[in-house]
């Protein structure tokens, strides 16, 4: 049987695959961007790629390839901090690492991509979503350092253990989780933030510094004045907001507190 493809043959889709991860991995993203565009033409022309799945002689091969692209592309979406290609190209995904797994050998960045996905399902928390995906894990997946880092950080926040979640995303084991983790301690810090106004008229600048656990006073001063403007801060101390603006930020502190709470505790009825 003889594949005719239009636009490229299989040799040309391979040799263009790997020029698009060697841009992807080099940084040279908008040469990727365009290599890859190109790929996902190509691919739709493959019969025994998803959702038709058809089975043929080389079947094996293709998806191995297919798949190879989508857990590529994923990586270009994050380096391009593009959060909606992200999920399109996780969505791709989805197949090879559910129905077809078995026929697949895992590559050496599938574990990251995974990663990746839980990750950012626990930054929106979005955590019935993050569980399910945990229960289509194998043992062995679930203990690689890439994995295991977002159900610790999970654990972290389920305690509330905000120090530990900051010490965590200072040093991820994959350099890609950056990207989400970037916001992750961003949302931290506003928590602190939200708790400490309620509960202090004034602090120092170095004290605020030790509860954001920012390493300089500039940085930490850097954040207030971008997230909290309205804040006076004079001579090294900090002047919280008045009482009827601290009372309905711990009114709103309350609210995320309980919708938080409610959320793990009808998870954790779920999973017993």
């Amino acid at each position: 049987v003889f594949y005719i493809i239009e636009i490229f043959v299989m040799a040309d889709i391979v040799g263009e695959a790997n020029q698009f991860k060697q841009d992807v991995m080099n940084g040279n993203l908008s040469v990727a961007d365009q290599r890859l565009q190109k790929l996902k033409v190509a691919l739709l022309e493959l019969d025994s790629l998803p959702p038709i799945s058809m089975e043929t002689a080389h079947a094996a091969a293709e998806r191995e390839l297919a798949r190879d692209i989508y857990e590529h592309a994923v990586v270009l979406a994050i380096k391009n901090a593009d959060k909606y290609s992200f999920q399109s190209y996780i969505s791709m995904l989805r197949p090879y690492y559910t129905g077809l797994r078995n026929s697949l050998p895992a590559s050496n960045i599938t574990c990251s991509i995974v990663g990746l996905q839980l990750l950012y399902l626990l930054v929106e928390n979005q955590l019935s979503e993050f569980h399910s995906e945990l229960e289509l894990l194998t043992e062995e997946q679930l203990e690689h350092p890439s994995i295991a880092f977002c159900t610790q950080l999970d654990q972290h926040l389920m305690m509330g253990s905000y120090d530990q979640v900051m010490q965590a995303a200072a040093h991820p084991p994959v350099d890609l989780y950056t990207f989400f983790l970037t916001s992750l301690s961003e949302t931290v810090r506003i928590n602190i933030c939200e708790c400490v106004m309620v509960s202090y008229k004034t602090l120092s600048l170095e004290a605020a510094r030790e509860m954001l656990m920012f390493n300089s006073c500039e940085e930490t001063l850097k954040f207030l004045e971008s997230k909290y403007p309205e804040l006076e801060v004079s001579d090294g101390v900090i002047t919280m907001r008045s009482q009827k603006t601290a009372k309905s930020a711990e009114e709103k502190k309350s609210q995320k507190l309980i919708y938080q709470t409610l959320s793990y505790a009808a998870e954790l009825e779920r999973i017993v």
